[in-house]
């Protein structure tokens, strides 16, 4: 556990990390830019700042966990609501730059992987703990996104919350449109259908309390390119292949000029730890 100075615990042994690959480009202070500022708008991160309004005093935390939470941005929009004012604000991430950033907003940080943290490295002794997380379980990629719900049930105690905004789909054709995408582009991500998700986080142990849409992220080709080290060779093939196999007009990927436009579709989940 760190300090609330924001003193950043080492990483312990074994801690797994995360290969971040050509996206280190965009840690630290330029990561609130990227995608027109989705990351850093207090408009989009107002529908999941009013769910962990919601839960508050159900959830009654000690702490408030950030898991993946890169510099801190949410934890200061919990704060900025006027939530937390006596719990302990922790940020995990497995990324070092992004963790100078949330140090540099007083707030406690611990380097480590969501796969591997554990509750006391994050936590204070017998205290009751609130999950968040934005936008990280694509990360593990379609073989290793179970892991993560299983992982972070095992370090909660029941009764305890999870609330996370998760990039899924309502309909399973969406879902594979975007699989698509992001294999073309070699990021390894995987995005499931809603259905997927759910039925996921309920075998991992917890119940699904309360999902609704949050604010759809709008992608464009340039800045994919920048992110994950695209030419423009990369993007007219990969907008070619695309509208051969899905259509170069559809509901989450369009062509647009040399390149495309894809929508990410998100979720705000509210979980429980069953018993």
């Amino acid at each position: 556990m760190t300090d609330r100075r924001g003193k950043r615990k080492a990483a312990q042994p074994g801690a797994a990390g995360v290969d971040f690959g050509p996206e280190q480009s965009v840690h630290g202070s330029a990561w609130g830019q990227q995608h027109g500022g989705y990351f850093s708008d207090p408009e989009v991160a107002r529908a999941m700042v009013d769910a962990v309004g919601g839960i508050w005093r159900k959830a009654n935390p000690d702490a408030v966990v950030d898991l993946g939470g890169g510099t801190g941005y949410f934890l200061g929009q919990l704060r900025g609501a006027g939530l937390g004012r006596s719990a302990a604000f922790v940020v995990l991430d497995a990324s070092a730059e992004q963790l100078r950033q949330a140090e540099a907003a007083g707030l406690a940080c611990v380097q480590g992987s969501v796969n591997t943290f554990r509750r006391g490295e994050v936590a204070p002794a017998g205290g009751r703990v609130l999950y968040v997380m934005r936008s990280v379980l694509h990360y593990a990629g379609r073989r290793g996104w179970r892991r993560i719900p299983e992982h972070i049930r095992q370090q909660a105690e029941t009764g305890e919350y999870w609330v996370h905004q998760t990039a899924c789909f309502e309909r399973r054709e969406d879902a594979d449109c975007l699989n698509s995408l992001y294999e073309k582009m070699r990021t390894g991500k995987w995005y499931p259908a809603v259905r997927v998700l759910g039925e996921g986080l309920e075998s991992a142990g917890w119940e699904v309390v309360f999902s609704c849409p949050a604010p759809v992220l709008h992608l464009k080709s340039g800045e994919l390119g920048a992110r994950y080290g695209l030419d423009a060779a990369d993007l007219k093939r990969i907008r070619r292949e695309m509208g051969a196999e899905h259509g170069a007009e559809n509901p989450v990927f369009q062509a647009a000029g040399d390149g495309f436009q894809a929508e990410l579709h998100y979720r705000i989940w509210i979980c429980r730890a069953a018993p």
